[in-house]
């Protein structure tokens, strides 16, 4: 099991690298001159050609790609991202402010997720073909095919302007995370929930689900307690990878709803031209999915001994 562990976290590892060196190299090659927009907004008017190769030099800006790389990433490592050239603060406290704005997002949104898929799939699966089941599979469908801001306008609209319910903007208690969280939970959600649902029904057709009706349980109690434990590797796979993907939607959810996330802070990156912090929070997200898919794989390794012993043999 270590071994095995050993060797995922290792791969992972080399794939952070070449994916923050693909990175680097994509924003490096993007339109625009760093240190002329360094000089602009030093100077105004004032910079001239040797201020701006001045710059250049300042900053190793004309050393070699790979050169340059290897210093920014062993800032990294240290926790030296460089210093923003929007806010002119380091990024590193950009981050520490913002971080714990999106993981508050996410986290929220991964709990609404788990429980909205689950709850929708199992009672999808209780009524097997019913009424209910088509309902739940429609409203799942809905869901997986609304994008998040329109859904986040019709929240806001409804409960925030309409009824008054919950703030609109910014953070002003708990009750502020309640239409960011729904947001960003109902894409994976609905995701989740038609995963649930199709490996419930083909878990039902199983033996082990025959001999617990012969037990005399009814159709639920075969499902809580034989069939769902059974899905759970297709499930904590497709989950892994549906909050991974929830760090593209922050993006959007934290624009809508005013919260200074790391999302937010890309985009404002990108408009300004910010490339330091443009390659600063790529790394953060290439960081971000390699772990949690490497978490991903430990789970799965703990829930199904088959994996382990495949190894050994």
């Amino acid at each position: 099991m270590l071994r095995m562990f050993l060797r995922r976290a290792s791969l992972a590892l080399l794939l952070m690298a070449a994916a923050t060196a693909l990175t680097f190299a994509l924003v490096t090659a993007a339109p625009g001159n760093v240190a002329a927009l360094i000089a602009e907004r030093a100077a105004g008017a004032g910079a001239d050609a040797q201020m701006i190769e001045r710059i250049a030099d300042e900053l190793g800006l004309n050393d070699p790609l790979y050169i340059r790389y290897a210093r920014w990433l062993g800032g990294a490592l240290n926790g030296d991202f460089g210093t923003s050239l929007r806010t002119g603060n380091s990024i590193a406290e950009e981050f520490r402010e913002r971080i714990p704005v999106t993981a508050l997002l996410l986290a929220g949104g991964g709990v609404l997720a788990l429980i909205y898929s689950v709850s929708l799939g199992l009672w999808g699966a209780s009524s097997n073909g019913g009424i209910a089941d088509r309902v739940l599979h429609g409203v799942a469908l809905v869901g997986a095919s609304t994008p998040n801001f329109f859904v986040a306008a019709l929240l806001v609209i409804v409960f925030a302007v309409g009824l008054g319910w919950v703030p609109s903007f910014g953070v002003y208690g708990w009750t502020s995370w309640i239409l960011p969280c729904v947001t960003i939970a109902l894409f994976p959600g609905s995701v989740l929930a038609r995963v649930v649902r199709v490996n419930l029904q083909e878990t039902m057709a199983r033996p082990f689900a025959t001999t617990g009706f012969a037990k005399g349980m009814n159709r639920g109690e075969v499902l809580v307690r034989e069939a769902l434990p059974n899905i759970a590797i297709p499930y904590v796979t497709t989950l892994g990878a549906q909050f991974t993907l929830m760090i593209i939607g922050a993006i959007v959810v934290e624009r809508v709803f005013g919260l200074s996330g790391i999302g937010s802070f890309f985009i404002e990156a990108i408009r300004f031209r910010d490339f330091i912090g443009m390659q600063a929070v790529l790394a953060l997200f290439v960081v971000f999915f390699v772990s949690v898919n490497l978490f991903v794989d430990l789970i799965v390794m703990l829930i199904d001994p088959r994996l382990r012993r495949a190894r050994r043999a």
